[in-house]
């Protein structure tokens, strides 16, 4: 019973999470990794050449990728200036490019851009570097400032020992996936640091892209292998445990399915050979067809109704631990233990009712003649 309960829910969150509105695309990009391996300016050069390729529509470095670790970021403290209030933010170094790369919505102010000097951070050992610089926060980040998205832009707060100005606020987005919630996010760039590039690529000739981009890889960190794999196929993998812990739930159900018919099969075989003579009373005393089945299929519901009774504070008690690992869950639904009670009613009913049925119909005389 609790099996049947848990498969259900299961394959039902595991479907809604896959649907889930992440805040971004994840298809049609490849993910490179590893270009920690190239210098600073053989990255910009490999990113410019990959652009010129026509399967390739845009190129955005980072050093965290959404879905694959995107989740772990590093939190920095954010002070607003004339408050010794401090909040811990989960900073992520972008390109300009990333937001057009993965389709993230804008809701105040501006993207970063090349054409901005301060829209990077430029560290430097010579103690020449940026003291200021621009940034991007989002949804979750305005509000814990107090700011609305529109009056979050052109704000200053401090971070560590930078001044950094808020140029503008983005949608909320599932960096980790459906399991790990949104969190208030400070976006920005360090040139130096970006390590990994997210390609959005054309559907069309789409291994001849994949082939340009191992050449190029190639050419640009000779004797480095390159590690990329498509974001959608990243996505998918986070599922990869709970559709196998959701078949092995299917699995125990149909076997426990098997067996329960085997024992009530058994069982209703039993009972038509003991009660033989009381239902030949019965009958000899107006009792019709219909009301021995009914009597008899609600004599074998009652152990039915009693195990459901004991089930389903289990299955809820592992469903509700096992779907607070998601942000984003399904309600645990009260249909889903009254449907898999009626589920088990159903079989149980299905597999009696051909003896209930021929005990009922038997010719009184017989019945009552039986030793």
């Amino acid at each position: 019973m609790s099996s049947g309960i848990a498969a259900a829910v299961v394959f039902a969150q595991i479907s809604y999470a896959r649907h889930v509105d992440l805040g971004f695309r994840k298809d049609g990009i490849v993910v490179i990794e590893r270009a920690e391996n190239m210098s600073q300016s053989n990255r910009e050069s490999f990113a410019d050449a990959l652009r010129a390729h026509p399967g390739i529509i845009e190129v955005a470095a980072s050093t965290d990728i959404p879905i694959r670790g995107g989740y772990l970021g590093n939190n920095a403290p954010v002070r607003m200036p004339g408050t010794s209030r401090e909040e811990n933010f989960r900073t992520v170094l972008i390109g300009p490019q990333f937001m057009s790369v993965y389709g993230i919505r804008l809701r105040a102010g501006r993207v970063l851009s090349d054409e901005h000097g301060e829209d990077a951070l430029r560290l430097a050992n010579t103690g020449h570097g940026s003291t200021s610089f621009n940034a991007l926060i989002n949804a979750s980040a305005a509000r814990r400032l107090g700011y609305t998205a529109e009056q979050a832009v052109g704000k200053t707060f401090t971070l560590y020992s930078f001044t950094v100005t808020i140029v503008g606020v983005i949608d909320d987005i599932k960096m980790g996936g459906p399991k790990y919630p949104s969190t208030g996010t400070v976006y920005f760039d360090v040139p130096q640091r970006l390590s990994k590039f997210s390609v959005r690529v054309r559907a069309e000739h789409l291994d001849e892209t994949l082939a340009f981009i191992d050449k190029t890889w190639s050419a640009f960190a000779p004797g480095f292998a390159i590690r990329r794999y498509f974001l959608a196929d990243e996505f998918n993998k986070q599922f990869e445990a709970d559709d196998r812990q959701g078949t092995v739930f299917a699995v125990f159900v149909g076997i426990a399915i098997f067996i329960a018919c085997l024992g009530l099969f058994g069982l209703a075989a039993f009972t038509a050979e003991r009660r033989t003579k009381e239902i030949g009373i019965r009958k000899t005393f107006g009792a019709k067809s219909r009301q021995i089945v009914v009597l008899l299929l609600w004599q074998f519901s009652i152990p039915v109704l009693i195990a459901n009774f004991i089930a389903w504070p289990c299955a809820y008690y592992y469903l509700h631990g096992w779907l607070e690992g998601y942000a984003d869950r399904i309600f645990l639904n009260p249909l889903y233990f009254l449907g898999a009670g009626a589920a088990a009613l159903m079989i149980a009913w299905a597999t009696v009712y051909a003896h209930a049925y021929r005990m009922a119909r038997a010719n009184p005389i017989n019945a009552l003649r039986h030793e």
